[in-house]
């Protein structure tokens, strides 16, 4: 997986932070700060790659 596609689900497990389960994968409520927190480290992972190739 790349980073993007992580950074990705970290978003939208922020976005759903209400509890959510699909089959095997259980999503807890999350309290604001966690998902802010989550949401945040969703889109560094998503900027990462871009930034570096632009640097680069």
């Amino acid at each position: 997986m790349t980073l993007q596609v992580v950074g990705a689900l970290c978003i939208l497990v922020a976005l759903v932070g209400e509890g959510l389960k699909i089959s095997e994968v259980e999503v807890r409520r999350l309290s604001r700060t966690r998902a802010i927190a989550l949401a945040a480290l969703g889109a560094l992972f998503i900027a990462l790659p871009i930034l570096t190739q632009t640097l680069s």
